[in-house]
């Protein structure tokens, strides 16, 4: 089997590796850099040389050449352009030089960009040779030429037709309804300008170039051309040369049918420009239709409106059916959505569960409107697969050109961001890209470019709140809180970039700098010989699962001086609720060095008492909202009761948080909650003024 090593077109699946393995041309493939990645079998014997021995090797080194005519052709084709019938003497691994007819297209990958090439070739020495031969004399065997597969004729210099091969009468009995018209004695180049209707557009050109050809001013001429019949497609290439030495001026004109290598390229074609799974147009075809759509769109003063589709809950339906089913169902949609929109309207599908309706030229607001509502009612009509009734819905978002982008990228992208808003919304349902949408984009590049550089540009600091315990008024502790100072946007606080840091991974950085921090500051004032107790650090769920956590709590503790018993993290009943596994181990490796361990924000997730048993953790925080809600909620006081008795059941202390009143204060006290943060001891301070509270102790 011919290798197929790294070959980087991902869509030349199983299907069209087998029909290039049969193809009766050599088929060979080469990647960005110009070495061989592909060699059947047919190349095999044209060349000599076995895939084996071939794959991996430049084509410079197969082409022997020595001069820069393989470095155009193969930047010409990098660059998009596609090569056809081309010629050239080409050495086989004997050493032999010969005569090959090749053609080169690009291989495009999901964005677009060249990222290979693929070459057809044919042996045409014997072709060369018999031409040859006729350029040299205008005697030659009419059985020979009769047993070429091309159809040749020999035109005299008033372009009357005085020879022609069994090739081209065949051909001229298949396609005219007057066949003498096109043999002996027919002025070719009179038939050609009387030519009408269908190829006459073909004619006239090819007249031109024999006329080019006669007179000297081309030395060759060629012109690919369709010939179809009303049973199947067919493509011609004419060339026309000219007899050299002495003598009347002849000319030799070959027809050669290359149907089958039209139809390979069209193949290909196919398969970068189409989803296979779908039939419908990809991404590269999808942006090459919007890109010319906005062109006409400018000129005409028209809109353009992409509609950007994500079918609601896809995942389960492939997790539980099966990706058999997934895929039927993305069958049904795109016929569906075929159904649904105009003919001139383009649905291409993107990957995945992502489909693109472009409406071009783009109706109204209220068209569109109904446009999407139409989408959505066909698609949720229900569908029978694997005898499993499934109710398919999908989230729409909507960009406009030009309010919205002025070009195929941005377009999509907004449109991208609108349809994420549609499945914030609920789901199954349409939302149009809107300026406050665009706002809070480039203020989300704002932070996400800001928070790279942040740490850098030391625009993090820390704020202090004191815990303190009930019975004897003492602070027993300080959680740490995070702020930003961003030069753009001004202070902010955790709950506006940390989601964001969380998302992109930086809040590792971040959190490691929160830590060591901390800590630092800790030691400071303990040999500034203040009495500054332990410090309770806040945990993201990233950090949480990062398999070097306790390692860097180690490592920071060490460089510190300080003792594991001064350190206390924090972490969300939420992110514990999501992975409880991965949160007891952790948690497990956490108490094995001495931390202390905190569940903060209690009471708003859905943390059972058999989780509470299986992790090793000292305290519960009551979350602040049940303190807001002490006053004016008639189940917050019953539920802090029960969350404070459950506690001291599992012989946890409790520490409430957002305690503001003095109200508040006693309440908890009655209950038998050990200690207390808020607003009405302290708010998050600065490290310096937190070390003149430590001075009063």
């Amino acid at each position: 089997m011919t290798r197929m090593t790294e070959f980087p077109h991902e869509r030349l699946h199983t299907a069209l590796l087998a029909l290039l393995e049969a193809w009766p041309l050599a088929v060979i493939g080469f990647g960005p850099e110009g070495h061989i990645l592909l060699w059947n079998r047919a190349a095999e014997k044209m060349l000599g040389w076995r895939a084996g021995e071939i794959v991996g090797r430049t084509g410079a080194e197969l082409h022997g050449d020595t001069n820069h005519h393989y470095d155009q052709d193969f930047s010409r084709v990098l660059a998009g352009e596609t090569l056809t019938n081309q010629e050239k003497r080409h050495p086989t691994k004997s050493g032999r030089l010969i005569d090959v007819s090749w053609s080169a297209t690009p291989l495009p990958d999901a964005d677009g960009k060249t990222a290979g090439i693929l070459v057809l070739m044919e042996d045409i020495t014997r072709r060369k040779q018999l031409e040859w031969a006729l350029l040299e004399s205008e005697r030659f065997s009419r059985d020979v030429v009769d047993a070429l597969p091309q159809n040749i004729a020999i035109l005299d210099e008033d372009g009357t037709i005085i020879a022609v091969n069994k090739a081209w009468r065949d051909f001229a009995a298949a396609h005219s309804s007057q066949p003498e018209h096109l043999c002996e004695g027919v002025n070719y180049l009179q038939a050609c300008d009387r030519a009408t209707g269908q190829g006459a557009q073909e004619a006239e050109a090819y007249s031109q170039g024999i006329r080019a050809v006669m007179n000297g001013s081309l030395i060759e001429f060629s012109l690919e051309y369709p010939c179809h019949t009303p049973d199947r497609q067919g493509w011609y290439n004419g060339r026309v040369s000219r007899f050299s030495g002495e003598g009347p001026v002849r000319i030799v004109i070959a027809h050669e049918n290359i149907t089958e290598l039209k139809l390979a390229e069209q193949a290909i074609q196919r398969l970068a420009q189409y989803d296979p799974l779908t039939s419908l147009p990809n991404r590269m075809l999808l942006l090459d239709r919007l890109g010319q759509g906005l062109i006409g769109a400018k000129r005409d003063n028209l809109r353009v409106a992409v509609l950007f589709l994500d079918l609601d809950r896809f995942k389960l339906i492939n997790d539980s059916l099966g990706h058999a089913a997934g895929d039927k169902l993305l069958k049904i949609v795109a016929e569906r959505l075929r159904e649904t929109v105009r003919k001139s309207d383009t649905v291409a599908r993107l990957g995945g569960d992502e489909f693109v309706v472009l409406v071009q030229p783009a109706p109204a607001t209220k068209g569109l409107t109904q446009i999407a509502r139409k989408i959505l009612q066909t698609l949720s009509r229900p569908v029978t697969i694997e005898d499993q009734e499934i109710f398919p819905s999908t989230s729409i978002g909507i960009a406009l050109f030009p309010d919205d982008g002025k070009d195929a990228d941005s377009l999509l992208r907004c449109a991208d961001m609108a349809m994420y808003r549609a499945k914030e919304g609920g789901r199954n349902t349409y939302h149009f890209f809107s300026a406050e949408m665009h706002r809070q984009v480039l203020q989300r590049i704002t932070l996400e470019q800001g928070l790279v550089q942040a740490l850098e540009r030391d625009e993090f600091h820390l704020c202090y709140q004191e815990q303190t315990e009930l019975h004897s008024g003492k602070i027993v502790g300080m959680e740490v809180f995070l702020r930003w100072m961003n030069p753009e946007l001004g202070l902010l606080r955790p709950a506006d970039f940390l989601p964001l840091a969380e998302e992109t991974g930086l809040i590792l950085p971040i959190g490691e700098w929160v830590l060591r921090n901390a800590c630092t500051q800790l030691r400071a004032w303990r040999e500034a010989g203040l009495p500054a107790p332990r410090v309770a650090v806040n945990l993201s769920g990233r950090q949480l699962k990062h398999f070097r956590l306790v390692e860097t709590i180690c490592r920071i503790l060490d460089e510190t001086g300080l003792s594991p018993r001064d350190l206390e993290v924090e972490v969300t009943e939420n992110i514990i609720s999501s992975d409880l596994a991965t949160a007891a181990e952790r948690f497990d490796e956490l108490k094995r060095i001495g931390i202390s361990i905190a569940i903060d924000d209690f009471g708003t997730g859905i943390s059972s008492l058999r989780n509470l048993q299986r992790l090793p953790i000292d305290r519960l925080k009551i979350d602040h909202t049940f303190m807001q809600g002490l006053a004016t909620q008639k189940d917050a006081a019953p539920i802090i009761k029960t969350i404070i008795g459950m506690a001291h059941n599992l012989d946890l202390r409790v520490i409430a948080e957002g305690v503001e009143t003095n109200e508040q204060r006693d309440f908890l006290h009655q209950q038998g909650c050990q200690e207390v943060q808020g607003y009405y001891f302290s708010r998050p301070v600065p490290a310096e003024e937190f070390r003149k509270l430590l001075n009063t102790l």
